[in-house]
Parts: structure tokens; C-alpha cells; sequence
């Protein structure tokens, strides 16, 4: 169970610095806009990733207060859901052109966050580095 705890911690962690570099791409071609992502483990912990414009629940488990799904991943191998989502108060006055782009920013987001947390063969990763603090 405790390998278990600390892959997880490890997936999280890879995660979030994945959303970061992504975070940075999405705050510059869209500056108005919150994102936040949400992480839920297979063991049914929640993790919340996000811009200073996305609102913040008062407890993680209500998940974002606000905001429109962009994009929804369910049962990658290591979380039971990697879900986008943008605040829904600036993201109505985006054009189509630019929610199509914010779409595609989103789902690769989601490809690189699955694409990093899971193993090739099947095997629980056990020197990875994570970066930030628990969820």
C-alpha cells in the first residue's frame, strides 16, 4: 500500500509539472481566462491544479466552484479522471476560433498528463522525481 501511495504522490507530482509548462502557454494566449485541472485517483483522492484566475473551491473535494469542462479523460493508469476545465464567466465571451484552440490545448494537456503517469510496460514507476507539495 505504501508503493502504492508514493506512485501516486509520483503521478501527481509528474502532472503538475507538466501543467505548468501548459498553464504558462494557456495564460499567454489567453490571459482572461481560469483554468484548472482536475486529477482523481484510482484510491478516490482529488488533487486541483490551477491559474490564479480559476476560482478555488473552500475544500477539495466540491472540485472547481465554476468553470465549463473542456476535455475528460476517465481510467488512464494511474487516475480514474484527468478533467479540463476553463471559468465559465470568461470563457463565454471567447470566440469559436480561439475555444477550438483552447479544445486542442486542453486534450493535449490531458495526452501529456496520462502520457507522463503511465508506465510503458505496465510497471509502477519508482524513481520519479515529484515536484510540489500533496494535494
Amino acid at each position: 500500500m505504501m508503493n502504492s501511495a508514493a506512485a501516486e504522490q509520483d503521478a501527481v507530482g509528474l502532472a503538475r509539472e507538466s501543467f505548468l509548462g501548459e498553464l504558462k502557454s494557456l495564460n499567454r494566449n489567453h490571459p482572461n481566462t481560469g483554468f484548472g485541472v482536475s486529477l482523481r485517483t484510482h484510491t478516490g483522492g482529488r488533487y486541483l491544479l490551477a491559474n490564479s484566475r480559476m476560482p478555488l473551491p473552500e475544500t477539495k473535494s466540491q472540485g472547481f466552484p465554476t468553470g465549463r469542462r473542456l476535455a475528460l479523460l476517465e481510467n488512464s493508469e494511474r487516475f480514474s479522471s484527468i478533467e479540463v476545465l476553463a471559468d465559465s464567466r470568461t470563457y463565454e465571451k471567447i470566440s469559436p476560433r480561439d475555444e477550438a484552440a483552447i479544445l486542442g490545448n486542453a486534450l493535449n494537456l490531458i495526452a501529456r498528463i496520462d502520457t507522463l503517469t503511465s508506465s510503458p510496460d505496465g510497471q509502477d514507476h519508482q524513481h520519479i522525481a515529484a515536484t510540489g507539495t500533496g494535494g
